[in-house]
């Protein structure tokens, strides 16, 4: 799929969100080939052994190893870094940490005239015996969770103490590796995701060292250092546009544009991620044109065009984007300022933290709309690039796929395979994703549809939580099926209920039965149980469409539900509460049927003589046999879900 093979059409390349997993990759038009990026993903967090100078880095921090008092012309590092950052360094230092600093505290100050937005200043005792690197765990772990808390997202640090201190080169890396592991574990929410460990330019033997001992931790946990991901994933059409979504590095693509997301004063060189990559890679022409034609920047949302010199294009579009938290811009939701300028883009011709489903909704919704509004446009050909460096591009990229197939447009799978990223069913992995995933709607429900989390939507939804719809035909059929095979009669109307507050505490619900499978064991099947008679009998007679999405892991089942009549609206909003039901053969509870026989006896009917039940999703747990009037004993899976 190219529009280069159409005549007067044009093509349009664009970033989604771009988080730089190790922004020390250089692009260079006088080389023909580029490193490839390596780092070792531990947990949420990419950590990188790199050799250079660490006043050169461009990361959210920089670490600094400095003397108790925080004399910076004391040691030769703090002294390079003062001297390059300026005398605004050591003015805050004396003046905010008079008394100095201990390996227990972190001084913070601004970057001078460093690429980066904050400087570290850290302190080291000198390494006396085998148990001292209890210092390195000590500062990394506070510098850590200082950045997390100041929502950074990447930092720098030296090589801690192998220096004039005498630490063991060997014993830091491996303590920064299990510092990182420890910290992933316990914050796994941290805005951390870089962590690059800077080794002197020319000091090769740490450097050495460094790399082996690294890429040993990592090798005895199950690691290994991971390159860029490049992959085609989907071709859509749109009208008459085409998307097509692609895992790699969007420095590589020919195109007629690429858009670039970038600071709002246009200096694409002082940040890490896309735009520094993009900036190295055109070449000091790119950097003249903006001196020239931009030399104030640009406001959020504005769209400035340059050349595209040394990549492969004939223009770059830049635009500058507010944080997805931010506060409106002039009057403006950030995820509208998004779609305002992916439209900019379009009628011309994601990295600043927005979540992958806010930025995918948005990025197709201007698409579908300027293509609505512009059908004669020559634009043919949309392409969205996907940084594949990172651990959280497969989250991007699934919620771009499931927009697209959400809005029903006519989509291809690209003839490459996707990743395994699901366990296979019935193993002990299995249970251990479905308790920890996201949880989305399900991929049936038509209002609240499942290209947003469960979460996205009960803090984005406005209205009711709750929806009546009417269903399709194949889901009708199936339903009546059922039901008339289970002993129903005449049905008036088959409508499904929305409910993303309760479809919330069930799925939670769900995921705690799964943790519990997987902390003891499989739930036994219900066809397996004593004197069990089979499989679910509504089961049996349901379309395999919506049986598909039933957990026999945790014996999910779809079961009939008879109530009053005047119960109906009370249980559509607020779900089925055992503590108005009547007591039954068991005593009081939630009782369901396999049979819509079986569960007609607890209806009524209406003036019109109608009566209503409801078919459930029913999460069973562990299943036993009861055969005595003896009291109920309860067990730690026994327990029914509504």
């Amino acid at each position: 799929m190219s529009g280069s093979s159409q005549p007067n059409t044009t093509n349009v390349k664009g970033p989604s969100q771009t988080a730089s997993a190790a922004s020390s990759t250089r692009g260079n038009r006088h080389k023909q080939r580029q490193k490839k990026q390596r780092f070792v993903q531990i947990g949420n967090i990419a950590l990188s052994v790199i050799k250079g100078d660490i006043i050169q880095q461009t990361t959210d921090v920089l670490v600094n190893s400095a003397v108790p008092d925080l004399d910076l012309s004391k040691g030769r590092a703090s002294k390079a870094l003062v001297d390059a950052a300026g005398t605004s360094i050591q003015s805050e230092c004396t003046n905010q940490y008079a008394s100095g600093i201990n390996s227990k505290t972190v001084a913070i100050t601004g970057p001078g005239n460093l690429h980066c937005k904050a400087i570290f200043h850290v302190t080291l005792p000198r390494w006396k015996a085998q148990g001292d690197e209890k210092n390195i765990d000590l500062v990394v772990r506070n510098c850590l969770e200082e950045a997390s808390k100041q929502k950074f997202t990447s930092i720098s640090f030296p090589a801690l103490g192998t220096g004039f201190l005498k630490y063991p080169p060997r014993t830091v890396i491996a303590s920064m590796f299990q510092t990182v592991e420890d910290f992933t574990k316990k914050t796994p929410n941290s805005t951390v995701k870089v962590v690059n460990c800077i080794v002197y330019t020319e000091d090769d033997g740490t450097y050495k060292e460094f790399q082996e001992e690294a890429i040993a931790k990592a090798t005895s946990k199950g690691l290994k250092e991971i390159d860029m991901v490049n992959r085609n994933s989907l071709d859509a059409s749109i009208g008459s546009i085409s998307v097509n979504i692609t895992v790699g590095s969007i420095i590589t693509e020919k195109a007629d544009v690429i858009v670039n997301s970038c600071p709002s004063d246009m200096r694409l060189d002082t940040r890490p991620g896309l735009s520094k990559v993009m900036y190295d890679a055109a070449g000091n022409g790119l950097k003249t044109e903006i001196d020239k034609n931009y030399p104030n920047g640009i406001k959020v949302g504005d769209l400035a065009v340059t050349g595209g010199h040394s990549l492969h294009c004939k223009k770059l579009y830049h635009g500058c984007l507010t944080s997805f938290f931010a506060k409106r811009e002039s009057g403006m939701l950030p995820e509208t300022v998004l779609e305002n300028f992916v439209t900019k883009c379009l009628v011309e011709a994601n990295k600043y933290s927005f979540p992958p489903k806010t930025a995918a909704s948005n990025v197709i919704k201007a698409i579908r709309d300027f293509q609505t509004n512009n059908a004669q446009s020559s634009v043919k050909t949309v392409k969205i690039v996907i940084f594949g460096g990172t651990n959280d591009w497969t989250s991007i990229e699934q919620a771009y796929v499931l927009e697209l197939n959400s809005t029903g447009q006519e989509a291809t799978a690209s003839a490459a395979p996707a990743p395994q990223t699901i366990p296979g069913r019935g193993t002990r992995a299995y249970l251990a994703h479905r308790y920890q995933e996201e949880p989305r709607p399900p991929p049936y429900w038509t209002h609240f549809k499942s290209n947003q989390t469960i979460k996205d939507w009960n803090t984005s939804q406005k209205g009711s939580h709750c929806k009546v719809t009417s269903v399709d035909t194949k889901t009708y059929q199936s339903i009546a099926k059922a039901f008339k095979s289970t002993g129903g009669s005449t049905i008036v109307k088959i409508e499904r209920i929305e409910n993303i507050l309760l479809y919330e505490k069930y799925i939670q619900e769900c995921q705690r039965t799964f943790r519990k499978a997987y902390v003891t064991q499989l739930c036994t099947p219900l066809q397996n149980v004593k004197k069990s008679s089979g499989p679910g009998l509504t089961v049996k007679y349901l379309d395999q469409e919506m049986t598909k999405h039933l957990h026999e892991e945790i014996n999910e089942l779809y079961l009939f539900h008879g109530t009053k009549v005047n119960a109906v609206d009370v249980i559509i909003q607020q779900g089925l509460d055992s503590r108005l039901a009547s007591s039954g053969l068991l005593g009081t509870g939630v009782y369901t049927a396999e049979t819509a026989s079986k569960s007609a006896g607890y209806t009524d009917q209406n003036k019109n003589g109608e009566s209503k039940m409801f078919l459930m999703r029913v999460c069973l747990g562990d299943i036993f046999h009861y055969n005595s009037d003896d009291e109920v004993q309860t067990a730690a899976m026994y327990e029914v879900l509504r």
